[in-house]
């Protein structure tokens, strides 16, 4: 065990970074100025995974956290961190990812937040018998839980029911359980072999029942309410998991599209972000590989009464190289970031702007890179779309050199 060991800073998942002999250690659960007292838990070649022991002096940045799983499961890990250090935590992390790879300096950014409790509209659960929770961190064993302090009150109600139904029927081979709860609730059963719809749904409220994405009770699609807008989503659909921060966020993008311009929304889901902006553009196409998204998408802008929407199936990077008359593109990819091929096809549309929505700054950072040359950054604004985790939405604008 190393004694008295100060943390100095903490790394992009928000972990406590301490160096022993010019080697460093990622430190779960430790802050910037925590005095620790760890042990080794894994050995790597250029870093070590330290386990925190016992805490000698606690860095001003430390709170007691309200959750009582916490330091055992693998939900959220910064947690333990006063929420206004979360957020500085995130700007930091943003600047220094975009400092590093793109040597672009940018001194300070703004960031949207709302309530850091009870915030999730959707939450996946490991399920054995008649337990029911997380699965700890680097383990296959699940912690299990009665309520989750970081999904919604209405998720935490399912839960309860869910709870009790497992009890009853611990025999029930269920691997996981997914909670959707927009207007209505969606759940989805992941089972190699369950039998038990009838009596699951006596003890659990639900809007829609799904078994292995296939419908087995109630309506194969949720209702969202959303700002003045509605829309339905497929249960493989995606939809922003807080609803409160992707009001603002959409409300962002939709104060930097110039008013009546040509708009090309790529990885677009159900269309949401295309919908909610189209009565500011003059046109909007919308790209999404998943077909069901994308049949989401056009029966929702019917919906929504929207007409100068139109969306294509299958992958950006084999579906825009013919589009031509582009203002501004939006793009909202998944964490791996914009695919080279697409990037190269970005820059020959040549649109005025480009509005990138990432949840990944270390792929936004790449991504930007490959594009600076012909853009520069005109505006930046951070979402914490998740908090007490390390992860943070961004929306930066950019303009054409």
């Amino acid at each position: 065990m190393y004694k008295n060991i100060k943390i100095i800073n903490q790394n992009n998942e928000g972990e406590g970074i301490a160096k022993i002999n010019n080697k460093v250690i990622f430190v779960p659960y430790t802050l910037k100025n925590d005095v620790v007292d760890l042990e080794i838990a894994k050995n790597n070649k250029k870093y070590d995974i330290g386990k925190l022991i016992n805490i000698i002096i606690s860095s001003e940045e430390r709170r007691n956290v309200m959750c009582p799983y916490y330091y055992n499961c693998g939900g959220c890990n910064i947690m333990h961190q006063l929420y206004n250090y979360q957020l500085e935590f995130k700007k930091n992390k943003i600047i220094n990812n975009l400092k590093h790879i793109t040597n672009i300096d940018i001194d300070n950014i703004d960031i949207e937040y709302d309530d850091e409790y009870y915030y999730r509209n959707h939450i996946t659960l490991s399920v054995k018998g008649n337990i029911i929770g997380f699965l700890k961190r680097n383990s296959n064993d699940i912690v299990d839980i009665d309520k989750c302090i970081i999904s919604s009150k209405i998720i935490n109600d399912k839960i309860n029911e869910i709870k009790i139904f497992l009890n009853k029927y611990k025999d029930n081979n269920i691997n996981k359980i997914s909670i959707k709860s927009y207007k209505e609730i969606l759940i989805e059963i992941e089972s190699n072999k369950f039998s038990l719809k009838d009596e699951f749904i006596k003890y659990v409220k639900c809007d829609s029942l799904y078994l292995n994405n296939k419908l087995i009770y109630g309506k194969d699609k949720a209702d969202i309410d959303f700002g003045k807008y509605k829309f339905k989503i497929s249960n493989k659909s995606f939809f922003q998991k807080n609803t409160n921060i992707a009001l603002k966020l959409y409300d962002y993008i939709k104060d930097n599209i110039d008013l009546n311009s040509n708009v090309l929304d790529l990885y677009c889901g159900i269309g949401s972000i295309g919908i909610y902006i189209a009565n500011k553009a003059k046109s909007v196409i919308g790209v999404e590989i998943i077909d069901d998204a994308v049949k989401d998408a056009k029966n929702n802008a019917i919906l929504n009464n929207i007409n100068n929407i139109e969306f294509i199936s299958g992958k950006v990077e084999d579906n825009i190289s013919n589009i031509n008359n582009i203002d501004t593109i939006i793009v909202d990819p998944p964490r791996v970031g914009i695919n080279k091929k697409a990037i190269n096809d970005i820059i020959k549309i040549n649109p005025n702007k480009i509005i990138y929505v990432s949840c990944n700054s270390t792929t936004l950072a790449r991504d930007i890179n490959h594009l600076k040359e012909h853009y520069i950054i005109k505006k930046m604004k951070l979402f914490d779309m998740f908090p007490n985790t390390y992860h943070c939405e961004s929306v930066c604008v950019l303009e054409r050199r």
